[in-house]
């Protein structure tokens, strides 16, 4: 099955600023979706409507990230750390890529940053707008 990955411009622009080892977790990231797809990548990969209920925009931003078929995925940076679910076979880092999920097969990075705070990308960041 044929897995295809794109770049949003923003994506692209911000990725040419990262350091040499966020540019190699990355792209660990880019070549494990092009072999496998998203299962059993090394890191948390997760649809990103899942939003604290303390947050005062989180309908807002639970529709949004619906709408433009947000996702997220931790790379590793700068380190990897356990999963406190007993159950995980994941693990998780401080940085995380902001991706959107068209299909199980198909998929647009369109942003790069810290898990916390969390930052769910803006529509200037999409690769597609829907």
């Amino acid at each position: 099955m044929p897995f295809k990955i794109e770049f949003s411009e923003h994506f692209t622009d911000k990725f040419d600023c990262l350091t040499e080892l966020e540019q190699s977790l990355i792209e660990d990231f880019v070549f494990h979706f092009r072999d496998f797809g998203l299962k059993n990548f090394i890191g948390k990969v997760a649809r990103t409507d899942n939003v604290p209920a303390i947050d005062p925009d989180r309908i807002h931003k639970i529709w949004w990230a619906n709408k433009q078929l947000l996702w997220h995925a931790h790379v590793g940076y700068p380190c990897w750390i356990a999963s406190r679910n007993p159950y995980g076979t994941y693990q998780t880092s401080d940085f995380l890529v902001h991706f959107q999920k068209f299909s199980d097969t198909y998929i647009a990075l369109v942003d790069y940053g810290s898990h916390n705070p969390f930052k769910i990308p803006e529509r200037k960041m999409l690769f597609r707008q829907r």
